[in-house]
């Protein structure tokens, strides 16, 4: 088996340079308790009962999948995510990429058109929400069901399914090295170029290579970082901080008189999904307990604003679930808030980012959330913006 993975990483290299210069990076290891294949962003396990049963371009194609998770970080994204949908996101995510580098898949590969040009972690947001309704909703008949959304059919020129199931994604293992991250985007760009050179570098190459050379930042710590500089909060030495002061430690207390009303606003026009929302409910939480502003505004807006919750500091925060469900505008929570007086520190705006913004920006600081990846949608024509993609 092994002779024949070096025999089909030599072809990869003189055919499909970019896939066959990283398929050298991984450890090839024999598995037989793995169903089929799996990687972990150093080494790949292959099945060799599995191995066998695939043609020398079926290989080649599970060669080339297998080294796209790493390529694109799955091996250390996952984060606390469900395993088995993490790794079905995934193969979603990659499948069409090796697909129209002209490689053949093996049978039963996960492919399916919803997902077209979309990150694992947009993919298994959905994956996730499809599943929590399959789940609420009454199933007539257990014989009948169709595929659900969780099998898709068989790709192109891959056959019919097989008793295999598809490679696992494999988190780092914990005594890796540190920067194997680091490393896989340095082969990447060293991969892009000896590909440029023979002329073999596609368009949907080049953009992964980009996509993959972005920086990428939590959108909770940004979150964070905005409210705190929006508010102007300062710290006062007339009252200890008593969290220390048991420790013998006179530190400086939050001067919280100086912090303003905050407002938030959910996108309700049903593009925003349900877990999106909930994380996002925690983080306004976390930022009303922390910061102690003046007041909270909580704001449900799609064309038209369906519901204000108010909170006062000190209040307890008890949030009300969503409402809305109709086209979206941006116009009515800004228009909103002039009329009513109300002049915030802040307004954070949880979002896709399509719809109509308003003329004009406001004098406070605005910060989009978008659930849309920011390189593929259109800016805001004021604010600051993070990815949100849960």
């Amino acid at each position: 088996m092994l002779d024949r993975i070096k025999n089909q990483r030599v072809a990869m290299i003189l055919s499909e340079p970019f896939f066959g210069v990283l398929a050298r990076r991984l450890l090839i290891v024999e598995d037989p308790t793995c169903k089929s294949t799996w990687t972990d962003g150093v080494s790949l396990g292959l099945n060799p009962p599995y191995v066998a049963a695939l043609t020398d371009l079926q290989l080649r194609g599970e060669l080339a999948r297998s080294v796209m998770h790493p390529a694109h970080g799955h091996n250390w994204r996952r984060g606390g995510r469900d395993p088995d949908r993490w790794n079905r996101a995934c193969h979603y995510a990659i499948n069409p990429l090796v697909l129209g580098a002209g490689f053949q898949l093996p049978p039963g590969a996960l492919v399916d058109g919803r997902f077209l040009g979309k990150s694992a972690e947009e993919i298994y947001a959905q994956l996730r929400e499809e599943d929590c309704e399959s789940q609420q909703q009454a199933l007539p008949d257990a014989g009948s069901l169709g595929t659900g959304g969780a099998q898709a059919p068989a790709a192109p020129g891959t056959g019919p399914a097989s008793e295999f199931e598809p490679g696992e994604v494999r988190d780092r293992p914990v005594d890796a090295d540190g920067n194997v991250e680091g490393q896989w985007k340095v082969a990447m760009l060293q991969a892009a170029q000896a590909a440029r050179m023979r002329g073999a570098m596609g368009g949907d190459l080049e953009a992964m290579v980009q996509a993959a050379s972005r920086p990428s930042v939590d959108w909770r710590a940004v979150l964070h970082r905005f409210v705190n500089e929006a508010s102007k909060t300062d710290y006062t030495w007339s009252r200890p901080n008593s969290r220390y002061t048991h420790l013998g430690l006179y530190l400086p207390s939050l001067h919280t008189q100086a912090v303003g009303d905050a407002v938030f606003v959910r996108d309700t026009s049903g593009s925003v999904f349900g877990e999106t929302q909930r994380q996002f409910a925690a983080e306004i939480e976390a930022v009303f307990h922390q910061l102690q502003p003046a007041r909270l505004f909580v704001i449900d807006c799609d064309a038209r604003i369906n519901q204000v919750q108010v909170f006062e500091r000190g209040d307890a925060l008890d949030l009300g679930p969503v409402k809305g469900g109709g086209g979206t505008s941006f116009r009515a929570p800004f228009a909103w808030l002039e009329k009513e007086g109300v002049d915030p520190a802040f307004l954070v705006y949880l979002t896709d980012l399509d719809g109509a913004f308003p003329a004009s920006p406001p004098a406070y600081p605005t910060l989009w959330a978008s659930t849309i990846p920011l390189h593929k949608t259109k800016p805001p024509p004021f604010g600051e913006t993070v990815d949100v993609i849960v």
